[in-house]
């Protein structure tokens, strides 16, 4: 197993195991993940030989989401940090430095939505080493750090529209995971979009596969997948659709690549 993937699989641990079963704000572990690569792309650098992405993130969360997320806080930076750098490595992104992450809380934001922030900072360069100690005559050298986001560019994610929540009917909602070899994707928001594009919610390696193939979509308490006009053809269960209402164990194909749908409880 790849070190992406075995990062992948430790964040959806975060919602299955221990953290997850005290975990109830709706903002989960595996979507922060993906928005902060998301966000990396975004922002990157082509240079003459490397493309620079940024490695330095503030994530900004409302008062009940930060409160659930502060007794794991850690273990949770590190965890994302280890997402952020194997996602780097696989798209071939140079960091200039080891990926920081901070949780911040800002009373502003409601239950489920969250403000990601981007910076590239490389790391301070030490001073070469004294036979005698000195007398300082100017500060000791700072970080670098690139022009970066103010508060009002900070990309702002909020929850889909409809029962508030941390209501019953947001608690109900329905929760779904697509297994395959690369790896298991857990349906965690409203739209899922699916593709070999990178600003996709799912990225596919796949050559056969379109740049936004397909999506899946929440609705009411079930799924609904649609195409989105692609070249090769979505099929569940081996028959060409253009929209389907998902069942626990239908095998969706895109190009080469089957996925499995399962509901979970």
């Amino acid at each position: 197993m790849g070190i992406f993937r075995k990062a992948n699989k430790k964040l959806e641990g975060l919602v299955e195991g221990g953290f997850g079963r005290a975990f109830k704000s709706s903002v989960q572990p595996v979507e922060l993940a993906h928005k902060l690569a998301k966000e990396m792309g975004d922002h990157k650098t082509v240079g003459v030989a490397n493309v620079y992405v940024p490695n330095e993130f503030d994530v900004y969360l409302g008062d009940e989401d930060y409160a659930h997320l502060a007794s794991f806080a850690d273990s949770l930076k590190v965890e994302l940090g280890n997402y952020v750098t194997a996602f780097a490595r696989r798209e071939g992104w140079t960091l200039v430095a080891p990926p920081r992450i901070e949780l911040h809380q800002d009373g502003d934001l409601r239950l489920g939505e969250f403000g990601i922030a981007t910076r590239t900072v490389s790391a301070p360069t030490e001073a070469p080493e004294a036979d005698v100690p000195a007398v300082p005559t100017s500060p000791p050298p700072a970080a670098v750090v690139a022009p970066g986001p103010v508060l009002d560019q900070t990309v702002l994610y909020q929850p889909s529209a409809g029962a508030p929540s941390g209501s019953p009917a947001a608690a109900a909602a329905p929760r779904g995971v697509l297994r395959g070899r690369q790896g298991d994707y857990q349906l965690v928001e409203s739209v899922t979009v699916i593709g070999r594009s990178r600003r996709c919610d799912i990225v596919l390696t796949d050559p056969n596969v379109s740049r936004q193939h397909a999506e899946i979509r929440r609705q009411g308490d079930g799924f609904m997948l649609l195409d989105l006009g692609s070249t090769n053809g979505t099929r569940v269960n081996r028959r060409g659709v253009r929209q389907a209402v998902l069942q626990h164990g239908d095998r969706i194909e895109l190009g080469t690549t089957e996925l499995l749908f399962e509901r979970q409880p």
